[in-house]
């Protein structure tokens, strides 16, 4: 009889209770968290990211011209297979006028096959020197969707880690409990069977 009123106890323990209620607590918050959290979480960053790329790519579409150039040498398919391809085109150099009518001449990325004298479009700063596309509205979107399901991602995984860090504690706080309270029935409930 000592034996059953020792086992209830065990089982009515309050901070074995305690502990299962906190892990179903911290199963719904994670639940929530990975459903709710972590997509606001990539909408907020691609939000962010959306913003910064399109001020950006209105300052370059400001600052950036097309202006028509001339190639300097050829771009032949064995030299550009040597050279391999940067950004999407092979270096070979180009002349071309600056807004304020000097000429320049610089090195920028060609398609292969190209042949010299051929004209070719090129992108210059006001100043005239040399420099890359802008940014267009495809890689604003781009950008702002890669930022934005990194960072759901990442929150994800943080707070899959939070709790299965917490779920870990309080599984090793139930098992200590556990051990406690067996050493404490254990030898009673040895005693009736052996």
């Amino acid at each position: 009889m000592r034996a059953a009123k020792r086992w209830w106890r065990w089982r009515r323990n309050p901070l074995r209770r305690r502990v299962d209620v906190l892990d179903a607590w911290i199963g719904l918050l994670t639940a929530l968290l990975l459903a709710v959290g972590a997509p606001a979480a990539g909408f907020r960053a691609a939000s962010w990211a959306y913003g910064e790329q399109s001020r950006t790519m209105r300052e370059q579409q400001r600052a950036r011209h097309p202006v028509p150039a001339v190639l300097v040498q050829d771009v032949s398919v064995r030299r550009s297979h040597r050279d391999g391809a940067v950004g999407g085109g092979y270096p070979a150099k180009v002349s071309w006028r600056a807004p304020d009518g000097s000429p320049r001449t610089g090195e920028t990325d060609v398609g292969a096959g190209k042949r010299k004298g051929e004209r070719i479009t090129v992108w210059v700063l006001n100043d005239g020197r040399l420099t890359g596309k802008p940014v267009d509205h495809d890689d604003v979107l781009s950008t702002a969707t890669a930022t934005g399901v990194w960072a759901a991602a990442g929150a994800g995984t943080a707070v899959f880690s939070a709790a299965w860090w917490a779920r870990r504690t309080l599984d090793r706080r139930r098992l200590d409990a556990w051990a406690r309270e067996w050493a404490e029935v254990g030898p009673a409930w040895r005693r009736r069977t052996g």
